[in-house]
């Protein structure tokens, strides 16, 4: 019973982390709002991490579960390169859309260096399942003559890194409707505008410039 309000204790804290570093980023985050919003006392967050620097890489860790196993199935799949990289594709766009998780560990990438001698920001843990993937494209023929794969591995990358700061815009505007103290998962489930286009949609229209629509499978 205890391990089992552990766990739910350290879950609800990662997700009221998650929503701290997506709104205010790594350095404006507080510890103190993250331990409100997750209904615990500070010594409660400090029981199951010690650190903001702990928080924030249990965030990145969360979405890198969810990210892999999108990855697998991709790499895995019986389907033509093409089209299991669509299936990636619509995947990271779609975990961007609604998990909070996966915007918050976007922002931390960006804002937090993966180490003090380096000061490089983590790379994309999924480009280089979308490499493989667009190199089989590639050797099966199914790519433009005149697309590089490097470029279609650009356009891919530009596209779910716009995402990430669509959706987190889109979910800042909800949560700020919601006013201050709006707690655990909200903004979680805000919606696409009704003009807005399908994730689907949208990976059709690049997949024409990449692929062609003589080898659209």
């Amino acid at each position: 019973m205890m391990q089992e309000r552990a766990a739910r204790t350290r879950s609800a804290l990662i997700q009221a982390a998650a929503l701290e570093f997506e709104h205010r980023g790594y350095e404006g985050a507080s510890l103190s709002r993250i331990s409100e919003s997750a209904h615990t006392s500070m010594g409660g967050l400090t029981f199951h991490f010690r650190t903001k620097e702990a928080l924030a890489d249990a965030v990145c860790s969360a979405c890198r579960a969810s990210t892999a196993r999108h990855v697998a199935e991709a790499l895995t799949s019986p389907e033509p390169p093409i089209v299991a990289l669509g299936g990636l594709v619509t995947a990271l766009v779609r975990l961007l859309e609604t998990s909070v998780e996966a915007r918050a560990a976007a922002r931390l990438r960006r804002e937090r260096p993966t180490s003090e001698s380096t000061g490089r920001p983590e790379a994309h843990a999924w480009v280089p399942a979308l490499k493989l993937l667009l190199a089989r494209a590639h050797a099966a023929g199914d790519l433009r003559a005149d697309v590089a794969p490097g470029v279609a591995e650009a356009l891919i990358v530009r596209l779910v890194e716009g995402t990430e700061l669509s959706a987190r815009g889109r979910h800042r505007w909800s949560d700020e409707g919601e006013g201050e103290g709006a707690g655990v998962g909200a903004g979680a489930g805000a919606g696409a505008r009704p003009d807005e286009p399908s994730t689907e949609r949208v990976w059709d229209l690049l997949r024409y410039a990449i692929v062609g629509p003589e080898n659209i499978p």
